[in-house]
């Protein structure tokens, strides 16, 4: 009985602490118990197949973890079968007397039952053939066993795999699973959750049935959500708990998302190989070093507790040297290691300011396309789609370095579409409350209302970010609560800039960039870096260059960028080198922080199993409505995972404790179950159709009628597995 192991894991272990990802012997230590744990899930499937088959009576000659590929194999015989581990590791078979996994050679699988019932002079047993013809063959061959007791050996490896996937779950919730809270650190502007007002620091308590969801939990209800009725969250802000309405959004070939960014603590990463501050930020540079595992608990003696708060500190200091106060050496109690860290010691770190890259190039702003639910552009009736021809003080008074941003009048870069947005921010908070908008509505003849309008909107207070960080992100205006397109076409050059200095011009139209990396030495030699792939503009679906800008940085010092433009119909290209800003700071100081981990553990013997069955119940479910969306569209297929996808989520589970492997192992056990028991010919799910066929008609079908339906699944597997391992090597990009 062959099987096949494959997974949708892109949706997306006893005792132990977490394993120390700083050490070589923590990540040799994870890939032990990837190894142990994935081997043992294909190992129950075989296992079911061969108990049952021996509760039946069949002679099994091989039990195979992982394919034998040429005979090689570690193997041993015990008494009839031969125990072995195959050198292929993507699934296991057993093989039982008068079996064969493609049903076409049923003819050479009852010469098989017939020679051994005659060699070795043992019971018979009559059967009829696909040519209905009367056979004797042994009666300890598959073929000599009833329909429903083959059926049972066909579906035991899927029973076994739900069996041990609960199992695992409530093994797990004894150990503990770590687990990330759904607590929003940004969100996407004007995305659903933008739109809806949820800020950073929020969290979801409920998404549709789901109480209290991990942050992956939450991302598989939202990519296999209803998108036209939308889902059901309860969204809770300084104890406050607000139920709302969100539809899932979703572009062509990606996840259906609702734009949120998964929860960010206040600890620097402690891994082996992640910095604690990237290259080229103040973070890197600050004094002393930021060290990993060193927690931040003030700035500027301000005490802080969560990212929101951090970041709120940031964003009202963007131009500042700050004090940043972090809690250094600090480990959990001894013999309880998922305890709430002690002692260490406090330590200050001076941290710089961040001045901007600039190009010194002013893009044409675009339209209005989302609007913030309750906000003070919502409330003075703005509304997507309409154009933001010029902002002023209420007055009619231009703004300190802000002039009409659509016709790009202006003498530097110290305004326009992505500079907008920090200049209303520090004007409201000065106490400047109001702005005058020229308004224009589009459609606005149909709807009683002038071409054209001039709006006084007052300004709200901001204390938090929305950075455009995806492609095709709008640019957002927190102290508004609009969120407007920047298009591709240079409205100014901004003078004595890199852009004006490579002789960039108004009515140019950017079509692509790319970075250009300095040099790197390794080992003492200097070694050329290949150029970032080219990210695309266009004003239909591409309009990217805010990402594109906020990409920037973060990239290496001595970077530069690569243009392709359109001028007066001919192609240009030119390289820019970009400028640091005066004037101009970007909040993010550059510190990796790792994300927030809580611990789910039961109690009692009887929460643990309650919450491996629901586990196990909802791993199971999530696979056919994962199949479901898969089929209609929703999900695309390169959000399916091979071999090496799953060995990586493994991988990055193992590193997080025993609890959080064992959960993976849930989920990659009922997701082995379901996919072997869909009705393609060579797995479990085919045997059972052939079986049931049989069952009805008397008879075996046809050889000339199943070899035609045996091709057709063959090629439908190894296609799937073709694409599947594309995706694994990055052949083809997933992109989601």
């Amino acid at each position: 009985m062959i099987d096949f192991l494959f997974s949708d894991v892109a949706m997306n272990t006893f005792m132990l602490a977490a394993i120390d990802g700083s050490t070589w012997g923590g990540w040799l230590l994870a890939a032990l118990y990837v190894a142990l744990g994935l081997g043992f899930v294909i190992f129950v499937h075989e296992l079911g197949h061969f108990a049952v088959a021996k509760m039946c009576g069949v002679k099994c000659e091989k039990f195979m973890v992982g394919f034998d590929i040429g005979g090689y194999k570690i193997a041993k015989q015990w008494g009839e079968t031969l125990y072995g581990i195959g050198i292929l590791p993507m699934g296991g078979y057993v093989k039982m007397l008068g079996q064969d996994d493609n049903p076409a050679n049923i003819a050479e699988q009852v010469r098989e039952s017939q020679a051994s019932a005659e060699t070795e002079h043992v019971a018979t047993t009559t059967i009829t053939g696909p040519d209905g013809e009367k056979y004797e063959v042994d009666s300890r061959s598959y073929l000599a066993k009833s329909v429903p007791q083959r059926m049972a050996i066909i579906s035991a490896g899927v029973i076994m795999n739900i069996i041990f996937a609960f199992i695992f779950a409530v093994i797990a919730f004894g150990v503990g699973v770590p687990y990330a809270p759904s607590i929003v650190s940004r969100t996407s502007p004007g995305s659903p959750a933008w739109e809806a007002g949820i800020r950073p620091g929020d969290e979801i308590v409920r998404v549709g049935d789901i109480v209290n969801p991990s942050f992956s939990e939450l991302s598989q209800a939202v990519t296999l959500g209803d998108m036209e009725n939308g889902l059901k969250f309860e969204v809770r802000r300084d104890g406050e708990t607000k139920p709302m309405n969100l539809a899932p959004r979703k572009i062509d070939g990606k996840l259906a998302k609702i734009g949120v960014g998964p929860p960010i603590s206040l600890k620097i990463f402690d891994r082996q190989g992640i910095p604690a501050a990237f290259e080229g930020t103040p973070g890197a540079v600050a004094q002393p070093a930021f060290e990993g595992g060193d927690r931040v608990v003030g700035v500027d003696g301000t005490a802080v507790d969560t990212y929101a708060q951090f970041t709120s500190i940031l964003a009202q200091r963007p131009e500042k040297t700050l004090t940043v106060t972090v809690i250094r050496g600090e480990k959990p109690p001894k013999g309880d290691p998922e305890g709430e860290p002690t002692g260490g010691e406090e330590v200050n770190i001076e941290v710089g300011p961040n001045p901007m890259r600039e190009l010194g190039l002013i893009m044409e702003m675009g339209r209005i396309v989302a609007v913030q639910k309750d906000s003070p552009a919502d409330r003075d009736g703005i509304s997507p789609g309409d154009f933001l021809a010029d902002v002023t003080d209420a007055s009619g008074n231009p703004l300190p370095g802000l002039s009409d941003a659509s016709t790009g009048d202006a003498v530097n870069d110290e305004w326009g579409p992505l500079t907008l947005p920090e200049t209303l921010r520090q004007l409201a908070a000065t106490g400047s409350g109001e702005v005058m908008l020229k308004i224009r509505h589009d459609s606005a003849e149909g709807e009683g209302r002038q071409p054209s309008q001039t709006v006084i909107v007052p300004l709200r207070p901001v204390q938090w970010s929305e950075e455009s960080l995806s492609k095709n992100d709008p640019v957002a205006v927190p102290a508004l609560g609009i969120a407007y397109r920047v298009l591709n076409r240079v409205a100014a050059v901004a003078p004595n800039s890199p852009a004006a200095a490579a002789g960039l011009k108004p009515g140019d139209t950017v079509t692509a960039a790319q970075f250009v990396f300095p040099p790197q030495t390794v080992d003492g030699k200097t070694v050329e870096v290949d150029d970032s792939e080219p990210t695309e503009f266009n004003d239909q679906d591409e309009h990217n260059w805010p990402a594109f800008l906020s990409t920037l940085q973060r990239q290496p010092e001595g970077t530069k960028v690569k243009l392709t433009l359109k001028r007066e119909g001919k192609e240009v290209t030119e390289t820019l080198d970009p400028a640091i800003s005066t004037t101009r700071f970007n909040p993010e100081r550059g510190l990796n922080f790792a994300t927030v981990q809580r611990v789910r553990k039961s109690e009692t013997f009887g929460e643990q199993v309650s919450r491996g069955w629901d586990e196990t119940v909802g791993a199971l479910g999530m696979v056919y409505r994962f199949l479901h969306k898969l089929i209609d569209g929703q999900v695309p297929a390169t959000a399916l995972g091979g071999p090496v996808t799953i060995a990586k989520a493994a991988g990055y589970s193992a590193m997080d404790g025993v609890g959080k492997l064992l959960v993976f192992l849930t989920m990659l056990s009922a997701n082995l179950a379901v996919i072997n028991f869909l009705p393609i010919p060579l797995l479990d799910g085919g045997h059972m159709v052939f079986l049931g066929y049989e069952g009805i008609r008397g008879r075996p079908a046809s050889e000339k009628f199943v070899v035609a339906l045996h091709t057709v699944g063959f090629v439908a597997i190894i296609s799937l597995m073709v694409f599947v391992l594309s995706l694994d090597f990055g052949l083809i990009p997933r992109n989601l």
